[in-house]
């Protein structure tokens, strides 16, 4: 299941520490509860953006060109944890492109990112809100911000009107 979450409180901090040219990962792992963040990659090789797109289509995870899981756990004594997965496409030999597609495909790339990280700090939201409950109704939590996962990539088109292109 495709779940997400963060505080406003969480969103200022982020803004700030991107600012300050920081890892979003950083952050995440001040927060309290407990996020634990994995990276993954799938490869591509192609040389024409056209083609990229079609490896991505074939290649990426769930039918998408990336993604982002996010799991929230908690106790009986409301100790949580949020494991978020972000998978994302890894060229093979980026040297080898185009100069004009390495910059796009590296554009893409910051651009998808940026774009998962916003599903994974839904995860974040999720557990901080739960804990903020004393998880009263945890389920409904999840629910509702799995339900945000799905508003975001309507809202953005996956991410194209926010720079997830490749040309």
């Amino acid at each position: 299941m495709r779940m997400k979450f963060l505080s406003i409180r969480l969103l200022v901090k982020s803004l700030c520490v991107a600012v300050l040219g920081l890892s979003f990962g950083a952050v995440m792992a001040e927060a309290k509860p407990k996020v634990t963040v994995v990276n993954k990659t799938y490869v591509v090789n192609a040389a024409t953006a056209q083609d990229l797109i079609r490896e991505m289509d074939a290649r990426g995870p769930n039918g998408f060109w990336a993604y982002t899981d996010w799991y929230v756990k908690w106790s009986g004594s409301c100790d949580l944890s949020v494991s978020i997965t972000y998978t994302m496409p890894k060229h093979k030999n980026e040297a080898k492109l185009d100069p004009e597609l390495r910059k796009s495909w590296k554009s893409f790339v910051t651009a998808l990112k940026k774009h998962e990280e916003l599903h994974g700090a839904h995860g974040v939201q999720a557990a901080q809100e739960i804990e903020q409950t004393k998880c009263a109704d945890g389920d409904a939590v999840i629910r509702k911000w799995s339900n945000q996962d799905k508003v975001l990539d309507k809202r953005t088109d996956h991410g194209k009107k926010d720079g997830v292109v490749l040309k």
